[in-house]
């Protein structure tokens, strides 16, 4: 989710001259070919890792009958957005970072391109966070009323799945179907309704669920499903914690840099490819979290592995 230097943050960038530059610094207001290599390493790496790794969440998910949990509708559903994340976001935004260090004259195709990356990243963004939401208020309803919770039909949980994603569809979509939009207004928006507000839902739910939780704990220490749902509410606090660290920056740097003066906030490349690893390095780190936290997710990615390299490293112990 970003607003692509050219459009709206970046100084001087709309127009490059080709071939400009040839040092090792950001001259131009462009990034410098040795900082963009460099970082299309690491961020080969976690794309290569949110894909590979949330492709396990869904093999998965599909495989093994006990993960088809209601929680893990909306998980897989994440999972979904981390893959989009990994297998389009990522190499778009690479190419986008290599045109700008090439110092290649602007044209169309650029543009169109550059609009495209825009939605289709807004998209993965928005849809990553309102999941979260959604799994933070099942979690609280499943805590705060397990017997209404058991008891709810399965295609209530797939309306909501469908409104994360026709929402997330939307609001990516902004641009598109409003084209006058001032950049200050379309930030604001959605850092106000698709950051802040969904943050508040999910700490309220969790804070919620804690102190239900607790109190229930007290009363009959012993109870095994209380613990289990627990469990899974720290595995996905631990999500959560990650969201928070990896984008939190990212979206205050992108209302600064639409707010405040050039004079007083300079654009930083450097800053930015920074940035926008932290918040795409989120899409890799959601599988590890469940392979860690949660034993039946540990076991199936366990006997997935064996399955894809069992063949590998057989005839080596051999050997």
């Amino acid at each position: 989710m970003t607003e692509t230097p050219n459009m709206t943050t970046a100084p001087n960038v709309t127009s490059p001259t080709p071939g400009g530059g040839g040092g090792g610094g950001e001259d131009y207001g462009l990034p410098s070919k040795e900082s963009v290599i460099a970082a299309c390493f690491f961020y080969t790496v976690i794309a290569l890792v949110a894909v590979f790794g949330n492709l396990m969440v869904v093999t998965a998910f599909f495989i093994n009958d006990k993960l088809r949990t209601v929680t893990n509708y909306f998980v897989l559903g994440l999972a979904a957005a981390d893959i989009l994340v990994g297998a389009i976001s990522v190499p778009l935004w690479m190419y986008i970072l290599n045109y700008y260090a090439d110092r290649k004259a602007m044209n169309k195709s650029f543009i169109d391109l550059n609009e495209l990356y825009t939605t289709l990243d807004s998209f993965a963004g928005i849809s990553s966070i309102l999941h979260l939401m959604a799994i933070s208020m099942e979690r609280y309803f499943c805590v705060g009323w397990a017997v209404k919770h058991r008891n709810t039909k399965k295609y209530v949980y797939y309306i909501a799945l469908f409104l994360v994603w026709f929402i997330s569809a939307l609001a990516a979509s902004v641009k598109l179907m409003i084209p006058d939009i001032q950049a200050g207004d379309r930030v604001l928006f959605t850092f106000v309704v698709f950051f802040l507000l969904p943050l508040t839902i999910i700490v309220v739910s969790y804070a919620a669920i804690w102190k239900i939780a607790m109190t229930r704990m007290n009363n009959n220490p012993s109870k095994r499903s209380l613990k289990r749902e627990i469990r899974t509410a720290t595995t996905i606090a631990f999500v959560i914690g990650f969201f928070l660290i990896a984008w939190t920056p990212f979206f205050i740097t992108l209302v600064v840099n639409v707010y405040c003066p050039l004079t007083k906030c300079p654009f930083s490349w450097s800053a930015l490819i920074f940035y926008k690893f932290l918040h795409y390095s989120n899409s890799s780190i959601n599988p590890i979290v469940y392979g860690v936290r949660i034993p039946e997710f540990r076991k199936t990615f366990k006997f997935i592995l064996r399955r894809i390299f069992g063949p590998i490293i057989t005839p080596c112990r051999n050997r």
